[in-house]
């Protein structure tokens, strides 16, 4: 039967920008335009292209099965997918939404946002011809009144809101009660007044798997503080902590984990077609959903694969075998490539290449590099393969808004209020990038012999004590204490350093305080390391631990040791501080190389504009 097409056009008072952000969230468009959740299969292969079978009831009655082939776009510009139904009385539909400044400028400066939607219907039978209008049409419909909804439901709040499916259920009383409970510990109410209102009127797919620095970013608040307050919450029953086991290609969550011990070392992606080796840097991530006791919120699917779905994608492109197409993608900063899926290949965007058109065979590309203007352009690709490729332009750079396990496990806060999450004792979990402090109390054994067990051990608890204040200011944790020393980690090396001079800095005065005369050692290092489960706590090995623990025994107290190539890659972070150095190389105990190392002496002296803003505040 002869298709049918329909198309919308309205003139939105939003930016492109914000536009894009609204409508290509389809996981939240169509759970709010009234459309049905969705089970989608793995992804399949077959007839020579990639989909996913998707079961569905239409108005919760009619069974539906159709083909969902990838989605197509182009940031900020469109995005289309196909289906192709199994029965029923629609045999294919194609739908299509298109974003283009207005020639009218906004109150802000900005342009308005002509938004254009476009519906393909093939019939499948009599009864399809007859039901597009009434039933698909109707849906496209409440698709594109999505923007009056957000405009509507914005005109008099204080805080952005997306417009809600219903309105939820939620345990007033209770939840309350927990929000009062965290305000006494974290003291910041207007961040929890907030989060109390984002978990009473979003929609139950924004409370269900946030990421707290996305959510800080969207409110305005500082990120490490919605982080704390999200700890916080979990821990007096507010919200609930899961792991995400992301894939290093495609960075959508493949499976996840209410508990560290239940994380295995490797996952497998249907899409990408890998078995990959997970990392705490990157591939497992912490999101917080709300308790169930304070609401029930429905964990379903509506949309898989959407733009949103995957951020970092700037364009992606289907090429069926044996066709070229041309490539359009948009401005992008920093690194940037050309991936297939399934099959992975790909090409760095960043190289110079001759040639226009790149050839893909069905292993590889016959380019290693492609051209690639960082102000948007065009490329032409030839799918010399025998079935369909799935082109994709991404940004390389990770995701910063990403809670990684590295990271949560690094603060101290983690570790006081979950120190049983911990990791089964059979798994070993790389991090590609872990800074480790260890210290030590210089002349330790002679304060016992000079002060006395009972006044020495009093002594050394109120140096831990000091030296625990320091680091977790700075975003790091005690991994643990050895004897009279500690073994510390750090997601960031600046964060070390900067805990390792402010320990340094405010010996003098601690020593005054106490009425006591300690020295303290101080060695850090940044590297691999690998993270396991030592007696029931969470702890580091490898050679970085190693390294750091030698350079630490090369201090002679009231100085920091680091590499000198640490010292050149970190000294701006050095600008508020007076500081004297001696440089040296030393053969590292179990090494037989020579270390450059770099002592930083003289540290108690801030700079004059240090101990301004200090008096300040």
């Amino acid at each position: 039967m002869k298709e049918k097409q329909y198309v919308f056009k309205k003139i939105y008072p939003v930016s492109r920008q914000k536009a894009w952000e609204l409508l290509a969230n389809t996981e939240h468009l169509n759970r709010v335009s009234g459309l049905f959740p969705v089970d989608f299969s793995d992804t399949a292969f077959d007839d020579k292209k990639i989909f996913r079978y998707a079961n569905a009831k239409a108005m919760g009655l009619i069974p539906l099965k159709w083909r969902e082939y990838p989605f197509e776009w182009v940031k900020e510009e469109v995005y289309a997918v196909e289906r192709k139904y199994e029965s029923g009385p629609i045999k294919r539909l194609l739908w299509e939404v298109a974003f283009k400044d207005s020639a009218e400028l906004l109150d802000d400066g900005t342009f308005g946002t002509e938004i254009t939607g476009t519906a393909v219907f093939t019939p499948a039978n009599l009864l399809g011809l007859a039901a597009i209008p009434s039933v698909g049409l109707s849906s496209i419909k409440e698709i594109m009144k999505y923007l009056d909804k957000y405009i509507e439901a914005n005109v008099d709040s204080r805080y952005e809101k997306l417009p809600a499916a219903s309105s939820p259920k939620v345990e007033d009383k209770r939840l309350k009660t927990l929000c009062e409970q965290i305000s006494a510990i974290y003291q910041k109410t207007e961040h929890v007044e907030r989060l109390r209102e984002h978990l009473t009127t979003a929609g139950d797919d924004e409370v269900l798997h946030m990421k707290p620095y996305t959510l800080a970013d969207q409110w305005g608040y500082p990120r490490k503080d919605i982080l704390t307050l999200f700890l916080t919450a979990v821990k007096e029953g507010l919200l609930t902590q899961e792991w995400h086991l992301m894939c290093p290609n495609c960075r959508v969550s493949k499976t996840t984990a209410s508990s560290m011990k239940e994380i295995k070392d490797q996952v497998h992606c249907d899409l990408c077609g890998i078995d990959y080796e997970v990392s705490f840097d990157r591939y497992i991530e912490m999101q917080f959903s709300v308790h169930p006791s304070i609401r029930k919120a429905m964990d379903e699917t509506y949309c898989l694969t959407g733009p949103a779905k995957s951020p970092h994608v700037l364009a992606q492109l289907r090429i069926p075998a044996g066709q070229q197409a041309v490539l359009r993608y948009p401005p992008a900063a920093g690194k940037t490539r050309i991936r297939l899926l399934k099959h992975n290949a790909s090409m760095d965007g960043s190289g110079v290449s001759e040639n226009r058109t790149y050839r893909f065979d069905g292993e590889t590309w016959s380019n290693k590099y492609a051209t690639i203007d960082p102000s948007g352009g065009e490329l032409t690709l030839m799918n010399d393969a025998e079935e369909e490729i799935i082109a994709v332009y991404e940004t390389v750079d990770w995701n910063s808004e990403s809670v990684t396990a590295a990271e949560i496990t690094s603060l101290q806060l983690y570790r006081d209020l979950f120190s049983a999450e911990v990791l089964a004792p059979d798994q070993q979990i790389g991090i590609q990038s872990m800074t480790v402090l260890f210290s030590d109390l210089k002349a330790s054994t002679a304060l016992y012999e000079t002060q006395g067990d009972a006044k020495a051990y009093f002594q050394v608890s109120e140096h831990f004590r000091y030296l625990k204040a320091h680091i977790s200011e700075a975003g790091g944790t005690i991994v643990k204490t050895i004897g009279d020393a500690v073994m510390a980690v750090f997601f960031r090396e600046e964060d070390a350093l900067r805990a390792a001079l402010n320990i340094q800095s405010g010996v003098e005065k601690f020593n005054e305080e106490q009425q006591i005369q300690l020295a303290v050692k101080l060695g850090l290092h940044t590297g691999p390391v690998i993270a396991v489960n030592a007696n029931d706590l969470l702890d580091y090995f490898g050679r970085t631990v190693n390294i750091a623990a030698r350079i630490q025994q090369q201090s002679t107290g009231d100085d920091v040791v680091i590499t000198q190539q640490a010292f050149e890659r970190l000294k701006a972070e050095l600008s508020d501080y007076h500081f004297d150095i001696s440089r040296n190389s030393a053969m590292l105990a179990g090494s037989e190389a020579l270390y450059p190392l770099v002592n930083i002496h003289g540290i108690s002296r801030r700079t004059i504009l240090k101990e301004t803003e200090e008096a300040v505040r």
